[in-house]
């Protein structure tokens, strides 16, 4: 072989490696962009759903399937109440950050971790009474995405954690006494 064959070889080599070098490293920085990304959006979306205006709301959302105790009440009275006001406000804001973490534009096991049980609440707050709403409107879309998130945090309040990650395992602090 030629100096001149070897020279182009051993170029294209190096070129080669460089490409998969800067690849992977590429990857990585997506990757960790990614995380960054989630990290602000549950941040976001955590400031949302614990704002006063939703955690008022879902108080005065309690016993909504009482005040309409028929299903005529709810063809004839819901619609301009102030209970429609107070779901048409859930349905903005945390059937939005349901709907990101069913499309996985956020990861929902973050959202749920921090705030599943409050999810979790809410829809039982007004469960019975949006499946009613379901049945009565023939739409078995409304706030579809909510209950899901509220599935989902069911779920995986259940799943078992990664064996192996320290910070899941139940002997982490063992043998630490907290003091300040």
């Amino acid at each position: 072989m030629s100096v001149e064959l070897l020279s182009s070889i051993a170029g294209v080599a190096v070129a080669l490696a460089a490409m998969v070098f800067t690849t992977v490293l590429l990857a990585r920085q997506v990757r960790q962009m990614e995380h960054e990304r989630n990290a602000l959006a549950v941040l976001e979306a955590i400031e949302r759903l614990t704002d006063p205006l939703i955690v008022d709301l879902f108080q005065r959302l309690r016993g909504i399937n009482e005040r309409f105790a028929e299903d005529s009440d709810v063809v004839n009275n819901y619609h301009g109440s102030q209970d429609a006001a107070d779901i048409g406000v859930v349905g903005q804001f945390v059937e939005t950050m349901a709907t990101l973490a069913r499309r996985r534009v956020i990861d929902p096991s973050l959202l749920v971790d921090a705030m599943g049980l409050s999810i979790r609440r809410w829809w039982d707050t007004i469960r019975v009474f949006i499946l009613r709403r379901r049945r009565i409107e023939h739409n078995d879309f409304i706030l579809e995405n909510f209950e899901w998130l509220a599935m989902y945090s069911a779920w995986w309040k259940d799943t078992p954690r990664p064996k192996g990650d320290a910070n899941y395992d139940p002997d982490q602090f063992k043998g630490v006494t907290f003091h300040v």
